[in-house]
């Protein structure tokens, strides 16, 4: 007679729990579970990867009495973890909590509340165990071991030591010979860009990691990427780790971000623990973002157990066919604004938009494919366009909750200038950074001033406010000019590797380069002549100055140009002829609205030039001037 599949025993109490104790099998994956309240401090969590939704492998359930009373589905990376606690000597407790078997995954109502139990369970466990994969041959296992352990003891001390220049073949066979290739796999793997493992490392004092049947030290773990990003580790073998793992569906470095992030959150929490305060949602879903996670509603759910406000915003699991991504995402940014003293979730909307979204303008969008390529959004609290950064009263909503109205006013007008240059490339940032630098070039004329070069370099650097270094040889005018004649040079480098894609394009971007770094050329003599060899001291300096303006340029998905009173801008992308730029009260940058019937539908937000300090506002009252703007 086959085996059923298990029917779970009711959950009867708000408090109560299954957990899990694993038989010592070999063969197969024998379990039983027991309802216990989460307090009872009787088991471990795991946090691990679910991986491919194929339920390939299964779980015995015994009853108390050994027999067998049918089988629950694993997907293959929980099989691989629960052999591996089975089987681990430094695990003596064979007790655990995984929410995979542990909560009814076909019970939306026991789904519902056991994920809103998150913060007990895994604050209220013995200890949370992070499951990082099978080991592989113990050869290898063992050289990463131990360069993990050197790292740890010795980080400052991991370049090679040769007398000659190691060729790529070489270093390749060091990469693995030494360790790196484990150490780099492991650090790196799928565990690092899920958004749930991000709550499970966070909230119990006791953490450790296991990796086949070893237990390996979080911390150890968890500083590998951190080492990397600060480059304190070769970059070498992290580009070759990167090319072996191939393509993954996050950037390595938002993984090293949000890694620092969790690393940060745990330790602040642990010396300061009386006084740690979590961050707000609104925080958390920005700073976690890049992760991945199957269902949109958990970009919510996921991290509601480490956001502080999370009972203020009364939000609770919910998995129903109703409550789709679409309706959890406007009732979030309802809840949000409607609790908030500014408009920072507009910034948030703005840039994580899904394509053909029905969702009003002003909402934020937690379903948004994975690898759409985010536009770059100005800083938050950096700038003043407007003098009001708070607002007094909720944010005010009509018709069913789809048009939200602000206060404000239009300042401008967005003006488009035409480049005849099209270039389409297969990687959407480079194609993005094309488009930047010719928008650049066409907005310079023919004779001119420096005042037009240090607006137009303010623009480009809208990251933040920016000036020339006041160590400079130069005078202010020759170094402004200077940056910026080297930023193009280090542009049109750049992108010279791409030139093979559309030689035509590339030829004539180059030509509007040349022309626009010959006027400024003629401001200043600081600028060697690009005709002439230039000499070693001029290349570095030239290096410096570009990549001064580089680290605050705010390039991706944006659009340089002037408004309609000639002052330049760098807006996000697509912006039209005629688009409106408003300052509005609670916000620290300004947005591009569109006219859409009787209201507006948000577009971006929006450098100016002369704008973003609050000079619209000089000698004016916002009482006076501010009228309501419907955004819907």
């Amino acid at each position: 007679m086959d085996l059923p599949r298990y029917q779970y025993e009711p959950l009867t109490r708000s408090d109560e729990i299954r957990v899990l104790k694993l038989s010592a099998t070999k063969s197969r994956i024998e379990i039983r579970l027991f309802h216990v309240p989460v307090s009872s401090h009787r088991f471990e969590a795991l946090s691990y990867v679910w991986g491919k939704p194929d339920q390939a492998d299964k779980a015995i359930i015994l009853n108390k009495f050994g027999k067998e009373i049918g089988w629950i589905p694993l997907t293959t990376n929980l099989a691989n973890a629960m052999c591996d606690l089975r089987d681990a000597q430094e695990l003596t407790r064979k007790i655990f909590w995984v929410d995979q078997v542990c909560i009814n995954q076909q019970d939306d109502k026991e789904k519902n509340h056991q994920v809103g139990m998150m913060r007990q369970i895994y604050t209220r466990s013995r200890r949370v165990i992070t499951y990082l994969g099978p080991s592989g041959p113990e050869m290898e296992e063992k050289r990463g071991l131990a360069l993990l352990k050197r790292v740890c003891d010795f980080p400052s001390d991991l370049e090679i030591q040769v007398d000659r220049p190691l060729g790529e073949n070489e270093i390749s066979t060091r990469y693995v010979e030494q360790g790196w290739a484990w150490l780099v796999r492991v650090t790196y793997s799928e565990w690092t860009q899920r958004l749930w493992i991000v709550q499970e490392q966070l909230l119990n004092k006791k953490i450790t990691t296991l990796r086949g049947l070893r237990l390996i030290d979080w911390d150890a773990i968890i500083t590998i990427p951190i080492l990397f990003a600060v480059g304190h580790l070769p970059q070498k073998y992290r580009a070759i780790g990167r090319r072996d793992m191939g393509d993954t569906r996050i950037p390595w470095d938002k993984v090293e971000e949000t890694l620092y992030g969790i690393w940060w959150d745990r330790h602040a929490r642990l010396e300061h623990r009386d006084r740690y305060n979590w961050s707000s949602l609104f925080h958390n879903l920005q700073w976690y973002q890049p992760l991945l996670c199957a269902d949109p509603r958990d970009r919510v759910y996921g991290i509601l157990a480490i956001s502080r406000d999370a009972k203020t915003l009364g939000l609770q699991p919910d998995y129903s066919s109703t409550n789709t991504a679409d309706v959890l995402s406007k009732e979030l940014s309802i809840r949000v604004l409607e609790s908030s003293v500014d408009l920072e979730l507009l910034s948030f909307a703005i840039s994580w938009r899904r394509p053909n979204s029905t969702l009003p303008s002003w909402c934020l969008t937690l379903d948004s494919p994975a690898n759409t390529s985010i536009p770059e959004t100005l800083p938050l609290r950096v700038y003043t366009p407007h003098p009001r950064l708070y607002i007094h009263k909720p944010a005010q909503f009509r018709k069913d909750n789809s048009l939200l109205t602000v206060k404000g006013r239009v300042l401008d007008y967005v003006s488009i200038s035409r480049s005849t240059i099209t270039w389409a490339h297969d990687d959407p940032r480079v194609t993005s950074q094309l488009e930047f630098l010719s928008s650049l070039t066409c907005l310079l004329p023919d004779g001119v001033s420096i005042e037009e070069v240090a607006s137009l370099l303010r623009t480009v650097t809208a990251r933040a406010p920016w000036s020339p270094p006041s160590d400079t040889q130069a005078g202010t005018n020759e170094a402004i000019a200077f940056h910026f004649w080297a930023y193009l040079q280090h542009k049109l480098r750049l992108l010279a590797r791409y030139a093979e894609n559309s030689p035509d394009a590339f030829k004539e971007l180059t030509q509007l380069c040349d022309h626009v770094r010959a006027e400024v050329g003629l401001l200043t003599p600081y600028i060697a002549d690009p005709e002439l060899p230039q000499t070693d001291n001029a290349s570095r300096a030239e290096n410096v100055a570009a990549e001064r303006v580089q680290r605050y340029a705010l390039e991706h998905g944006r659009r340089l140009g002037r408004t309609r009173a000639g002052r330049f801008f760098n807006a996000m992308y697509p912006i039209q002829e005629s688009d409106a730029i408003v300052a509005l009260q609670g916000a620290s940058r300004l947005f591009v609205i569109r006219s859409v019937g009787d209201t507006h539908k948000l577009i971006g937000d929006i450098f100016v030039d002369g704008l973003m300090l609050g000079e619209a506002y000089k000698d004016l009252s916002p009482d006076k001037v501010d009228h309501g703007i419907d955004l819907g």
